[in-house]
């Protein structure tokens, strides 16, 4: 017997969406975000996954006094999609479509999302207009980094590994130790 094709899906505006989070249509428990219209569940987060956030957040508040926000697992809202990163930088004065519209930086750690970290989320970070967007890949002891968004991509990715460092000049803050990140990470 032949397999039924699958249903069709439905995607969710931005409208439809903000309308089922304000009218209670979702568990408080419920760990989803909003990609390219559909609701996508969250990865669970590890022990190593909160360490590598509190540490990167810790910095980055030392780091950046009050010239920027610092902001982790809030959303970003822009086209299609309300992702929320683990952590997010943003300019006082950011557009604020609902959530913040875009970010100076964002950093997604990924234990169990590399995929959608690397595949899906950098077309709608460059489309946002954010500069720089890390992806933390804890399993394989490296960062992605991506930079220069242009026409909903980014023009340039680099690996950087345990003995490198994360450069977000445009923040105006010391280079970041990777080894010390991972460290930290457990």
């Amino acid at each position: 017997m032949a397999a039924e094709p699958p249903t069709p899906l439905h995607r969710f505006s931005l409208e439809e969406y903000h309308r089922l989070i304000e009218a209670g249509g979702f568990d408080e428990d419920a760990h989803i975000e909003l990609i390219d219209g559909l609701l996508v569940d969250k990865s669970p987060k590890s022990p190593a996954h909160e360490n590598a956030i509190a540490w990167l957040n810790k910095l980055l508040v030392r780091s950046l006094d009050d010239r920027f926000e610092v902001r982790v697992s809030t959303a970003l809202t822009t086209g299609t999609s309300e992702p929320e990163p683990d952590i997010m930088v943003i300019e006082p004065d950011a557009p604020r479509p609902y959530h913040p519209g875009t970010a100076a930086l964002i950093i997604e750690v990924a234990v169990s999302s590399q995929r959608r970290d690397l595949r899906h989320k950098p077309p709608i970070y460059a489309g946002a207009g954010v500069p720089d967007y890390w992806v933390v890949d804890l399993d394989a002891g490296r960062v992605v980094v991506h930079g220069s968004p242009r026409d909903g991509a980014y023009e340039h990715t680099e690996i950087v590994g345990a003995g490198g460092e994360l450069v977000a000049s445009r923040l105006g803050i010391s280079p970041i130790s990777v080894a010390e990140l991972l460290a930290a990470a457990g």
